[in-house]
Protein backbone atom coordinates (compact mmCIF):
# COMPACT_ATOMS: atom_id res chain seq x y z
CA UNK A 1 0.00 0.00 0.00
CA UNK A 2 1.70 3.19 -0.97
CA UNK A 3 1.57 5.99 1.54
CA UNK A 4 0.09 9.41 0.46
CA UNK A 5 2.68 12.06 -0.49
CA UNK A 6 1.57 14.90 2.31
CA UNK A 7 1.23 17.87 0.33
CA UNK A 8 2.99 21.47 1.36
CA UNK A 9 1.22 24.10 2.94
CA UNK A 10 0.20 26.97 0.52
CA UNK A 11 2.62 29.96 0.89
CA UNK A 12 0.72 32.50 2.62
CA UNK A 13 -0.17 36.04 1.74
CA UNK A 14 2.30 37.10 5.18
CA UNK A 15 4.95 34.36 4.10
CA UNK A 16 4.59 36.79 0.40
CA UNK A 17 4.37 39.98 1.78
CA UNK A 18 8.16 39.30 3.83
CA UNK A 19 9.45 38.10 0.58
CA UNK A 20 8.44 41.28 -0.70
CA UNK A 21 10.03 43.59 1.98
CA UNK A 22 13.20 40.59 1.97
CA UNK A 23 14.27 42.02 -1.70
CA UNK A 24 14.67 45.76 0.04
CA UNK A 25 18.37 45.98 1.72
CA UNK A 26 21.42 48.50 1.49
CA UNK A 27 22.20 48.32 -1.71
CA UNK A 28 18.34 48.17 -3.01
CA UNK A 29 16.76 50.96 -1.20
CA UNK A 30 14.40 51.80 -4.01
CA UNK A 31 12.96 49.09 -6.84
CA UNK A 32 11.17 49.37 -9.32
CA UNK A 33 7.61 46.33 -9.51
CA UNK A 34 9.75 44.43 -11.95
CA UNK A 35 12.68 44.52 -9.97
CA UNK A 36 10.54 43.51 -6.54
CA UNK A 37 9.48 40.54 -8.73
CA UNK A 38 12.99 39.14 -9.92
CA UNK A 39 14.52 39.56 -6.31
CA UNK A 40 11.21 38.06 -4.48
CA UNK A 41 10.86 34.98 -6.99
CA UNK A 42 7.03 35.77 -7.07
CA UNK A 43 4.75 36.36 -10.41
CA UNK A 44 4.35 40.51 -11.01
CA UNK A 45 0.63 40.42 -10.74
CA UNK A 46 1.03 39.20 -6.81
CA UNK A 47 3.86 42.05 -6.07
CA UNK A 48 1.51 44.51 -7.60
CA UNK A 49 -1.23 43.25 -5.59
CA UNK A 50 1.19 43.49 -2.45
CA UNK A 51 2.46 46.77 -2.99
CA UNK A 52 -0.81 48.18 -2.93
CA UNK A 53 -2.17 46.61 0.21
CA UNK A 54 2.02 47.35 2.06
CA UNK A 55 1.24 51.27 0.42
CA UNK A 56 -1.96 51.60 1.91
CA UNK A 57 -0.74 50.46 5.28
CA UNK A 58 2.61 52.72 5.18
CA UNK A 59 5.17 49.64 4.92
CA UNK A 60 5.97 50.57 1.31
CA UNK A 61 6.15 53.92 -0.05
CA UNK A 62 6.02 54.89 -3.79
CA UNK A 63 9.36 56.85 -4.72
CA UNK A 64 9.96 58.09 -8.20
CA UNK A 65 9.04 55.18 -10.52
CA UNK A 66 9.78 52.92 -7.60
CA UNK A 67 9.03 51.80 -4.30
CA UNK A 68 10.75 52.09 -0.95
CA UNK A 69 10.41 50.67 2.54
CA UNK A 70 8.12 52.96 4.49
CA UNK A 71 9.67 55.25 7.67
CA UNK A 72 6.39 53.65 9.85
CA UNK A 73 8.50 50.36 10.03
CA UNK A 74 10.74 52.60 11.82
CA UNK A 75 8.87 52.32 14.99
CA UNK A 76 8.98 48.36 15.00
CA UNK A 77 12.78 48.48 15.18
CA UNK A 78 12.73 51.25 17.71
CA UNK A 79 10.21 48.45 19.30
CA UNK A 80 13.30 45.95 19.84
CA UNK A 81 15.01 45.65 23.19
CA UNK A 82 18.70 44.99 21.13
CA UNK A 83 17.83 48.99 19.90
CA UNK A 84 19.01 49.64 23.21
CA UNK A 85 21.78 47.99 23.50
CA UNK A 86 22.68 49.78 19.77
CA UNK A 87 21.74 53.31 20.62
CA UNK A 88 23.90 53.46 23.86
CA UNK A 89 26.83 51.78 21.96
CA UNK A 90 26.97 54.17 18.60
CA UNK A 91 28.97 56.91 20.49
CA UNK A 92 31.50 54.67 21.61
CA UNK A 93 31.62 52.43 18.29
CA UNK A 94 32.24 56.10 16.63
CA UNK A 95 35.28 56.73 18.95
CA UNK A 96 36.99 52.53 18.29
CA UNK A 97 35.82 53.73 14.37
CA UNK A 98 37.85 57.01 14.89
CA UNK A 99 40.97 55.75 16.53
CA UNK A 100 41.62 52.43 14.70
CA UNK A 101 40.57 53.29 11.12
CA UNK A 102 38.93 49.91 11.14
CA UNK A 103 35.52 48.66 10.01
CA UNK A 104 33.59 48.36 13.17
CA UNK A 105 31.01 46.04 13.69
CA UNK A 106 28.30 45.08 16.53
CA UNK A 107 26.47 41.59 16.58
CA UNK A 108 24.46 39.49 19.07
CA UNK A 109 23.77 35.58 18.82
CA UNK A 110 20.42 33.58 17.14
CA UNK A 111 20.69 30.07 18.15
CA UNK A 112 24.44 28.91 15.87
CA UNK A 113 24.03 32.53 13.96
CA UNK A 114 25.50 35.69 14.94
CA UNK A 115 23.06 38.51 13.58
CA UNK A 116 25.08 41.94 12.92
CA UNK A 117 22.88 44.77 14.41
CA UNK A 118 25.62 47.78 13.71
CA UNK A 119 28.81 48.85 11.44
CA UNK A 120 30.93 51.58 10.60
CA UNK A 121 32.94 51.14 7.29
CA UNK A 122 35.83 53.04 6.46
CA UNK A 123 34.90 54.74 3.67
CA UNK A 124 36.36 53.74 0.06
CA UNK A 125 37.95 50.72 1.74
CA UNK A 126 37.22 47.13 -0.06
CA UNK A 127 37.24 44.96 2.94
CA UNK A 128 34.21 42.95 2.55
CA UNK A 129 31.44 43.92 5.42
CA UNK A 130 27.85 42.42 7.33
CA UNK A 131 25.02 44.54 6.52
CA UNK A 132 23.20 44.91 9.57
CA UNK A 133 20.56 42.46 9.55
CA UNK A 134 22.79 39.61 8.20
CA UNK A 135 23.94 36.55 9.83
CA UNK A 136 26.99 34.27 9.64
CA UNK A 137 27.57 31.19 10.90
CA UNK A 138 28.92 32.11 14.63
CA UNK A 139 31.60 29.22 14.66
CA UNK A 140 33.55 30.79 11.54
CA UNK A 141 33.71 34.56 13.60
CA UNK A 142 35.71 36.35 16.06
CA UNK A 143 32.04 37.86 17.29
CA UNK A 144 30.54 34.09 17.47
CA UNK A 145 33.64 33.63 19.54
CA UNK A 146 33.15 36.47 21.80
CA UNK A 147 29.61 35.47 22.59
CA UNK A 148 29.46 31.67 22.93
CA UNK A 149 32.49 32.22 25.47
CA UNK A 150 30.09 33.53 27.80
CA UNK A 151 26.64 31.99 26.91
CA UNK A 152 25.39 29.10 29.03
CA UNK A 153 26.50 25.80 28.08
CA UNK A 154 23.41 24.45 26.72
CA UNK A 155 23.42 27.42 24.10
CA UNK A 156 26.84 26.39 23.65
CA UNK A 157 25.81 23.07 23.24
CA UNK A 158 23.11 23.29 21.29
CA UNK A 159 24.96 25.72 18.82
CA UNK A 160 27.88 23.41 18.21
CA UNK A 161 25.31 20.44 17.96
CA UNK A 162 25.64 20.47 14.54
CA UNK A 163 28.75 20.05 11.79
CA UNK A 164 31.30 23.02 12.05
CA UNK A 165 30.72 23.60 8.31
CA UNK A 166 34.15 25.77 6.41
CA UNK A 167 33.31 28.93 5.18
CA UNK A 168 36.73 30.17 4.46
CA UNK A 169 40.21 28.29 4.50
CA UNK A 170 41.03 28.80 7.96
CA UNK A 171 37.30 28.25 9.55
CA UNK A 172 37.56 25.69 12.68
CA UNK A 173 35.55 22.54 11.74
CA UNK A 174 36.66 20.41 14.47
CA UNK A 175 34.06 21.05 18.22
CA UNK A 176 36.94 20.14 20.47
CA UNK A 177 39.22 22.58 19.25
CA UNK A 178 36.74 25.11 19.11
CA UNK A 179 35.95 24.64 22.79
CA UNK A 180 39.57 25.21 23.80
CA UNK A 181 39.62 28.44 21.94
CA UNK A 182 36.39 29.30 23.66
CA UNK A 183 37.81 28.66 26.98
CA UNK A 184 41.28 30.87 25.91
CA UNK A 185 38.57 33.55 25.18
CA UNK A 186 36.82 33.12 27.91
CA UNK A 187 40.00 33.68 29.91
CA UNK A 188 41.18 36.56 27.61
CA UNK A 189 38.08 38.54 27.09
CA UNK A 190 38.52 38.91 23.60
CA UNK A 191 38.49 36.64 20.12
CA UNK A 192 40.55 36.41 17.13
CA UNK A 193 39.76 35.48 13.49
CA UNK A 194 42.06 35.40 10.46
CA UNK A 195 40.46 34.21 7.40
CA UNK A 196 37.83 31.88 8.78
CA UNK A 197 34.23 33.53 7.47
CA UNK A 198 36.27 35.19 4.61
CA UNK A 199 39.93 34.73 3.46
CA UNK A 200 40.96 38.24 3.33
CA UNK A 201 39.53 39.27 6.68
CA UNK A 202 40.70 39.27 10.21
CA UNK A 203 38.59 40.17 13.21
CA UNK A 204 39.20 40.97 16.72
CA UNK A 205 36.03 41.08 19.34
CA UNK A 206 35.36 41.30 22.83
CA UNK A 207 32.09 40.65 24.89
CA UNK A 208 29.46 43.28 26.32
CA UNK A 209 28.80 41.47 29.29
CA UNK A 210 26.35 42.05 31.93
CA UNK A 211 26.30 39.84 34.64
CA UNK A 212 28.99 37.67 33.39
CA UNK A 213 27.08 36.85 30.57
CA UNK A 214 27.48 37.94 26.73
CA UNK A 215 24.55 39.84 25.58
CA UNK A 216 26.33 41.29 22.37
CA UNK A 217 29.95 41.41 21.15
CA UNK A 218 31.91 44.15 19.29
CA UNK A 219 34.68 44.00 16.51
CA UNK A 220 37.11 45.59 14.25
CA UNK A 221 38.23 43.99 10.89
CA UNK A 222 41.52 44.54 9.05
CA UNK A 223 42.61 42.64 6.12
CA UNK A 224 45.36 39.75 6.45
CA UNK A 225 48.07 42.05 5.51
CA UNK A 226 47.56 44.60 8.59
CA UNK A 227 48.64 43.77 12.13
CA UNK A 228 45.54 43.06 13.99
CA UNK A 229 46.93 41.46 16.90
CA UNK A 230 48.50 44.91 18.37
CA UNK A 231 48.34 45.32 22.10
CA UNK A 232 47.11 48.79 21.69
CA UNK A 233 43.71 47.66 19.53
CA UNK A 234 43.26 44.69 21.62
CA UNK A 235 43.08 46.97 24.58
CA UNK A 236 41.06 49.76 23.17
CA UNK A 237 37.92 46.82 21.75
CA UNK A 238 37.90 45.83 24.81
CA UNK A 239 37.66 48.93 26.82
CA UNK A 240 34.81 49.43 24.13
CA UNK A 241 32.97 46.86 25.11
CA UNK A 242 33.45 47.47 28.86
CA UNK A 243 31.70 51.25 28.27
CA UNK A 244 28.98 50.08 26.28
CA UNK A 245 28.14 47.13 28.80
CA UNK A 246 28.53 49.68 31.48
CA UNK A 247 26.19 52.09 29.87
CA UNK A 248 23.02 49.62 29.01
CA UNK A 249 23.58 48.18 32.51
CA UNK A 250 22.43 51.69 33.70
CA UNK A 251 19.58 51.24 31.24
CA UNK A 252 18.15 48.03 32.60
CA UNK A 253 18.56 48.96 36.24
CA UNK A 254 16.66 52.25 35.28
CA UNK A 255 12.95 49.95 35.18
CA UNK A 256 13.56 47.91 32.36
CA UNK A 257 15.15 44.55 34.09
CA UNK A 258 12.27 42.45 32.51
CA UNK A 259 14.99 42.88 29.22
CA UNK A 260 17.26 40.56 31.27
CA UNK A 261 18.47 38.21 31.38
CA UNK A 262 16.66 37.10 27.83
CA UNK A 263 19.23 38.06 25.28
CA UNK A 264 18.43 41.75 23.75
Amino acid sequence: MHEQKQESPPTSILSKAFDVLGAFGPDHRVLTLTEIACASGLPKSTVHRLLGRLTELGVIEPHCAGFKVGLPLRRFASAMPIESLRQSALPHLGALHHWSRRHVHMATLRGDRVVFVERMMVPGHELPSADPGTDLPAHATALGKALLAFAPPDEVDSALAGPLHAVAPNTITDAAEFRAELAEVQRNRFAGARGESHPDVCCLAAPLLIRGRAVGALSVSSTAGERNSDRALIDAVRVTADRVATDNAKVLADGHEDWFPGRL
